[in-house]
């Protein structure tokens, strides 16, 4: 069976590089159209997590306890030393694209309205009041975990863009200091270059990902969301929970799959607890400071989402391979594309609106067919690794065929899969064939 290991590793790794190279070399250097780099991104993203499933499929996992010994030098003065230095070379890069970069609205609205609520809640105003600095009005439609970690830079009065950094930061420090555990030595060597180096080819390839998005935020909270499905402590899983729920919609759908693996697996202690801190989370930072001022927050918020798609899939590209197209619905990403050239006798709301239904009934589908496939085959897949496995095929498929496949989303994904690979390291591998049983250490 040494064999399957190496095979799924490799295959593992394959998939890493394939998601970067569609999600920032190969459409734009135009090794590929729309279309095919558009598939390529998902099915990469897919088959990542199929093959973690297959990796531990019929496998007994146990956690390494590998003790630190003296001799260990690559491991605990080497790679600390190169994962420092990382961290120390991106905050150099970092500051000099802040200094260069001003957050302006006329480029993008997502800083300059997260501005706005910090600036309301400091001052004693109600945040969600309509917005209309940004040269038009428009209702909020961010949740609290979405701006309120911004509070500390208006506080500190210094760039918001450091709080998102900072709390990516913390995530892969997390994900390092655990990745030390990994029994493959080449593997534990790789884990913080992997982990750095994504950082670096976003910073290298999307300057304005960095510079105007907070998606470097909403990354780290999913980073750590991953570590947290492989630690026993249900508070800090809810606590994790809570800042994606209240970030980001992407993980809603997924969550009655995660409720039912932790029933059917037994782990009731374990779901009520992260549930009970999810629940306390929400009500605490948004029902009652704000939206039990004004319940009709979250619902007119989630209609503003037509009204971007709109814009967006009428804001045309002025040059490139697909002149007069879409700009955010041709950039390599996302099956949209689809929807608006395959529909073209409907208008363009309808267009949209036939893409959010297909979207929603996908992502239901998908889970639908993940948890019955997990109740037949529970016995021979370990919760841990299946809950990783099926959230990364989940969100492929939610980015995948999202109403406007914006690059920025797509960086959750990727730095998703690179939370999981480092996470599925650290776990011993012991077939449960008699005839044939191996640990995946080298």
């Amino acid at each position: 069976m040494k064999n399957k290991l190496a095979i799924s590793n490799t295959l593992l790794l394959l998939f890493i590089l394939t998601e970067n190279g569609c999600l920032f070399y190969f459409y734009k250097i135009g090794w590929l159209t729309q279309g095919k780099n558009a598939w390529s991104l998902f099915l990469s993203s897919f088959f990542f997590g199929i093959t973690l499933i297959y990796k531990f499929y019929n496998a007994g996992i146990e956690e390494t306890k590998l003790k630190r010994r003296k001799s260990d030098i690559a491991t605990y003065i080497i790679l600390p030393i190169i994962f420092v230095s990382g961290l120390v070379w991106l905050y150099f890069l970092y500051d000099d694209l802040f200094t260069r970069l001003k957050i302006d609205p006329g480029y993008s609205d997502i800083i300059p309205t997260i501005q706005i609520l910090c600036r309301r809640l400091v001052s004693g105003q109600y945040p969600y009041d309509v917005i209309s600095q940004c040269g038009y009005t428009q209702q909020v439609t961010y949740l609290s975990m979405h701006w309120l970690p911004f509070a500390i830079a208006e506080l500190l009065k210094i760039d918001y863009r450091w709080i998102g950094s900072a709390i990516w930061c913390l995530a892969s420090i997390l994900l390092f200091v655990r990745s030390l555990k990994t029994p493959n030595i080449y593997l534990r060597s790789l884990l913080p270059l992997l982990i750095l180096g994504s950082n670096f080819v976003l910073y290298f390839n999307n300057l304005g990902i960095i510079g105007v998005t907070i998606e470097i935020m909403i990354s780290g909270y999913y980073m750590l969301l991953i570590s947290s499905l492989n630690q026993k402590n249900a508070i800090v899983q809810g606590l994790f929970f809570s800042f994606c729920i209240l970030s980001r919609f992407s993980l809603v759908l997924w969550l009655p799959l995660y409720a039912f693996v932790l029933l059917v697996t037994k782990n009731w202690k374990q779901l009520f607890i992260a549930v009970g801190v999810v629940i306390f989370v929400g009500v605490v930072s948004y029902v009652i400071p704000f939206m039990s001022k004004d319940w009709s927050i979250l619902t007119r918020g989630y209609k503003t989402y037509d009204s971007g798609a709109m814009f967006e899939w009428n804001r045309m590209q002025t040059h490139g391979p697909d002149h007069d197209k879409p700009l955010m619905l041709f950039s390599g990403t996302g099956f949209a594309y689809y929807f608006y050239t395959r529909f073209t006798n409907l208008d363009v709301l309808s267009r949209i609106k036939i893409c959010q239904k297909f979207h929603l009934y996908c992502s239901i589908l998908v889970v639908i067919i993940m948890a019955i496939w997990y109740w037949f085959k529970r016995e021979k897949i370990n919760f841990k690794i299946f809950l990783m496995g099926s959230f990364k095929i989940y969100l492929s498929v939610f980015l995948f065929l999202i109403q406007v496949p914006y690059e920025y989303l797509m960086i959750v994904g990727n730095f998703v899969t690179i939370a999981i690979f480092c996470e599925q390291a650290r776990y011993l591998v012991k077939y449960k064939d008699p005839n044939a049983a191996s640990s995946d250490i080298i």
